[in-house]
């Protein structure tokens, strides 16, 4: 019998070289771990580092931020970035990833969990869509660019 293949999903408070390459390998192109920054991020009790391994590897991440409200909601969670490896996607691990950040957003006193991807951007909208998400349109993002 071919052995089970196991997901997990787990939240990181420390990253160690071999988890920084693991990283930049799926980070977009030009971003890489950046240890200083790094620890500074993993220090903040609302930043949060998941990472997805298959059979013990690596294989996806997650960054999500809490931001608290001055209002009489709560708090509300950013997901701010996720990859998963191609030979993983498909396989339940961005939805995983996903379902790991919501649980962390109610734990944390966060009432709503947000992301936003680019319109053309297929394959995160059918994840988000997937893992329970609900799709709003109306919205344009502006970027300030405050430089180096």
């Amino acid at each position: 019998m071919p052995p089970v293949e196991a997901l997990t999903v787990r939240r990181e408070t420390a990253v160690d070289a071999a988890l920084a390459a693991r990283l930049d390998a799926m980070f977009d192109e030009d971003v890489a771990w950046d240890d200083a920054q790094g620890r500074r991020f993993l220090a903040d009790p609302d930043a949060l580092l998941l990472v997805a391994r298959w059979d013990g590897v690596p294989c996806g991440f997650l960054t999500a931020y809490r931001l608290q409200r001055f209002d009489r909601r709560r708090a509300e969670v950013v997901l701010y970035e996720i990859g998963v490896e191609e030979p993983f996607q498909r396989r339940g691990a961005g939805r995983a990833l996903v379902e790991e950040a919501k649980r962390w957003a109610t734990e944390v006193g966060a009432d709503e969990l947000w992301v936003m991807t680019e319109d053309d951007n297929a394959p995160a909208r059918a994840l988000y869509a997937a893992a329970g998400g609900a799709e709003e349109s109306g919205f344009t993002m502006f970027d300030y660019d405050l430089g180096r």
